[in-house]
């Protein structure tokens, strides 16, 4: 089988984050069953800095195919006619809002012109956290896009029972097929200590609204810590948007001396478990999550997390290798404490429930199997 995955931003851009992390990891895991054709823009989001890889013609990234547009070098023109260069069995578009890799495909398959079947993944864009962020500009086009039937005879990807609902919300009658995202992280478990009242946690996301980073920021600010108590707290991730990165700044200036968060910037892919190992825990209370690389890699690398409940991975409770929390700033703050006065014994066995929960939860190769029937079902439609 031939599959064109459309996506805005690739490798070797690692700034988008999530979705581009899935991608990969899907090709790495199938692509001794599928041809897989990656269509892409040469550049990273918020870059206008070209890659340095030759543009508007198939290449190799690794041994993966690749075909990056300029931005003068795109249109409908072109991506058809490079659509129908590929001959692929099926189209896998991973995003809802593009204009280039989604809006335009679809109307392309609306029109007739295009008669591939496509498998839609909004990648969390339907779900709530989501949806109120420019939420008027959404639901405009939801609604326009509901009059001309634009999602009709596609399939949609749902990497959650929480997503499927989120989409079957706005297109009740569509054809959704939950499959989780694969992670290609190894993830090695390195020991760190844990000493009582002192605590080593980090942010690893796109520094926007949705991901709450001034959130996280706003509870260490009101911690008021004993003078021998101290917290770091050190910020990974593309500074997408400016003005809600001014606020974080703003406030992240405002902490108290013990507690100090420090702007580490963005990390590539092969850095992530490395830096993972340094810190005792990941602290990312995100306000919607559709999967959550980044909480995926730090249990895989035997570290637990301090998440919000607005994510899959809410049993870190049960399995006690983590805490998902209400977004109730008093609440975080108390579990801040209770975690700085935990001693080593008690840490060492969270790190070790970490890796025991997920190798648990991500049965790799019942997904691979999941996705296969995805393709397959998709491609019959």
């Amino acid at each position: 089988m031939k599959v064109a995955i459309l996506i805005d931003w690739f490798l070797p851009g690692n700034k988008a984050g999530g979705p581009v992390r899935s991608v990969y990891s899907l090709i790495k895991a199938l692509q001794d069953k599928i041809d897989f054709y990656v269509v892409t823009m040469n550049t990273d989001i918020t870059s206008s800095k070209e890659y340095a890889i030759k543009a508007n013609e198939w290449v190799k990234y690794e041994d993966i195919n690749v075909y990056y547009f300029s931005e003068n070098q795109f249109s409908y023109k072109t991506l058809m006619k490079l659509i129908n260069t590929i001959s692929a069995d099926l189209i896998y578009i991973n995003s809802f809002w593009s204009y280039k890799f989604s809006v335009l495909p679809l109307i392309l398959k609306k029109s007739g012109k295009l008669k591939t079947p496509i498998v839609l993944a909004p990648r969390g864009m339907l779900e709530t956290g989501a949806m109120n962020i420019k939420s008027l500009k959404k639901k405009l086009f939801l609604y326009f896009s509901r009059m001309i039937a634009l999602h009709k005879h596609i399939v949609f990807h749902a990497t959650s029972q929480t997503e499927k609902k989120s989409i079957q919300r706005i297109y009740p009658t569509s054809d959704v097929f939950v499959v989780s995202n694969l992670s290609y992280s190894a993830g090695e478990f390195v020991q760190i200590e844990k000493k009582k009242k002192h605590l080593k946690i980090f942010f690893l996301s796109r520094i926007s609204p949705v991901k709450n980073l001034y959130f996280a920021l706003n509870v260490l600010s009101q911690m008021k810590l004993p003078t021998d108590f101290s917290v770091e707290y050190d910020i990974y991730g593309n500074n997408e948007d400016k003005n809600y990165l001014r606020h974080c700044k703003e406030i992240s200036e405002s902490l108290p001396e013990n507690i100090k968060c420090t702007y580490k910037g963005v990390l590539s892919f092969d850095e992530v478990a490395q830096i993972i190992s340094q810190y005792h825990f990941l602290f990312l209370p995100t306000k919607n999550e559709n999967f959550g690389h980044a909480i995926v890699e730090t249990l895989n690398s035997g570290r637990p997390v301090l998440i919000s409940n607005c994510t899959p991975w809410n049993e870190v409770n049960e399995y006690k290798c983590g805490l998902a929390l209400s977004l109730n700033e008093h609440i975080f703050r108390e579990k801040i404490l209770e975690i700085l006065l935990m001693n080593n014994e008690e840490y060492q066995q969270m790190c070790a429930n970490a890796q025991t929960f997920i190798i648990t939860k991500l049965d790799k190769e019942k997904i691979k199997n999941e996705y296969l029937n995805l393709f397959e079902h998709a491609a019959k439609s």
